[in-house]
């Protein structure tokens, strides 16, 4: 895969999990809203909004986490490297890369344990809606794979 191809996946894939976290925040605040409002009805509350809500929640929460991987935006501390950076560009630019494949092992390890974690979860249904737990699972080894290339992209345009 040439580096222009890279970088083209990488801006579709950012946009698809931004567009997917702002459906998921839509559907829970649809979801929260029909909730509130059906409580104080004589049809009662569905017994799966709030499931499919919380489901939405952590999908949401993912996706944004693998774009803040993209960005560089999640937490870290910035200080040593900016500092460095001053002192000398190159040592600046070889802790930015060290950070960069921290990222990259930590995405990988969280992938890794989240496929174990679906493959657990497969036999078991959810209270609510009784789909398969490992659809909502699904979320954790997607999620964090996706931020893996995000994170190995930005190794690529570093070594570039």
């Amino acid at each position: 895969m040439t580096a222009q191809a890279l970088i083209l996946a990488v801006r579709a894939m950012d946009t698809g999990l931004r567009w997917g976290a702002a459906l998921c925040l839509a559907g829970m605040f649809g979801l929260m809203l029909a909730q509130v409002a059906l409580r104080y009805t004589a049809f009662g509350v569905p017994a799966f909004t709030e499931e499919l809500a919380r489901y939405a929640m952590v999908w949401m929460a993912l996706f944004a986490s693998a774009v803040a991987v993209r960005e560089a935006s999640h937490i870290r501390i910035d200080f040593v490297p900016m500092a460095l950076a001053s002192l000398s560009p190159g040592l600046g630019r070889g802790l930015e890369w060290l950070l960069d494949a921290l990222t990259l092992a930590i995405c990988l390890t969280i992938l890794w344990q989240g496929l174990d974690m679906v493959s657990f979860a497969a036999g078991q249904r959810s209270d609510g809606l009784r789909i398969p737990l490992s659809w909502p699972y699904a979320a954790m080894p997607f999620a964090f794979g996706v931020a893996a290339l995000f994170a190995l992209a930005r190794l690529t345009e570093r070594r570039a």
